[in-house]
């Protein structure tokens, strides 16, 4: 259930095409919005821009490829637009974020409500750090028509639509669509072919989007933005050192997740020892545990 948002929470601003913050791409959007309403930074619509979108339904493996790759785009200079919806796109917003980058929402309610309603911390953190975005009036509710329309508006604002993952029939698909109506690029994240949320990416790599294994991907495409600090630095804490006992765990790991009991009995160390990794590994934000004391890989390494 939503919540209506304070009013003294953040200040909300409109837009229409006369404002110079007015993206151009949504001028060619079909149909084309005639106002919009936002909180937080108005400017950064004006700043290049990549959308990462994908399903709500996201494993893990994908959530840890959509905050590394927000990170590392982020470090590049774009800004990064998705639909603060679950999985996915919240990933994407929070890898733009810890990485210290800029970050667009673009909402499928009126600009006085979040939803999901979990995201209301989220949404704070993008508003100083962004903006958020909708053409919906205010007081409107999470309708599910509501969230293809606004596709348009997430492809249109960026110069490159980026699906980690997605299933064939879904939203982050329609987007992809949408975008090359727009005459942007749109990229997608390989996956296992056993994964129904991977085979959107697939249809759309066989039918001629380009490849996405890292940021270096997109840059062989588009022009890079200037003043970016470049993928040098990273959002993810440096590996373990070779022959560590948190090394050993961590080349043991993957992003689907493993028991810990399995784990724990291929362990030839002690008992202190092997605690003493895992330590090193949650201080380092290189692990996560899961349901089912699983343990997966917390951020992608390519």
């Amino acid at each position: 259930m939503t919540r209506p948002r304070p009013a003294e929470e953040t200040p909300v601003w409109t837009l229409d095409p006369n404002h110079e913050h007015w993206p151009e791409g949504w001028l060619s959007a079909a149909p084309a919005p005639t106002r919009v309403w936002g909180t937080g930074d108005s400017s950064v619509l004006m700043e290049p821009s990549v959308a990462i979108v994908g399903t709500r339904q996201a494993t893990p493996r994908g959530m840890a490829v959509t905050v590394r790759l927000a990170g590392d785009l982020a470090l590049s200079g774009w800004v990064i637009v998705s639909g603060l919806a679950r999985g996915i796109d919240a990933s994407a917003h929070r890898g733009a974020l810890e990485a210290g980058g800029r970050t667009v929402a673009i909402m499928g309610t009126g600009i006085d409500r979040t939803y999901p309603s979990i995201h209301a911390g989220l949404r704070r953190e993008i508003d100083r750090k962004g903006c958020s975005v909708t053409e919906l009036e205010p007081g409107a509710p999470p309708l599910a028509f509501h969230f293809p329309r606004r596709n348009r508006l997430v492809s249109g604002l960026a110069q490159a639509v980026v699906v980690v993952e997605a299933p064939v029939r879904s939203g982050a698909m329609l987007t992809a669509y949408q975008a090359l109506d727009q005459g942007r690029e749109v990229f997608a994240v390989p996956g296992p072919v056993d994964c129904p949320g991977t085979r959107g990416c697939h249809k759309l790599l066989r039918e001629g989007a380009q490849l996405c294994e890292s940021v270096a991907d997109l840059h062989q495409v588009l022009a890079r933005p200037g003043g970016g600090m470049g993928i040098a630095g990273s959002i993810a804490s440096p590996l373990p050192v070779p022959g560590s006992p948190a090394r050993w765990i961590w080349d043991r790991l993957d992003l689907t997740g493993l028991r810990l009991s399995e784990l724990r009995k291929r362990w030839q160390g002690t008992e202190a020892v092997w605690r003493e990794g895992m330590i090193a590994l949650e201080l380092a934000g290189l692990i996560q545990r899961l349901p089912g004391e699983k343990v997966v890989r917390k951020v992608w390494i390519p």
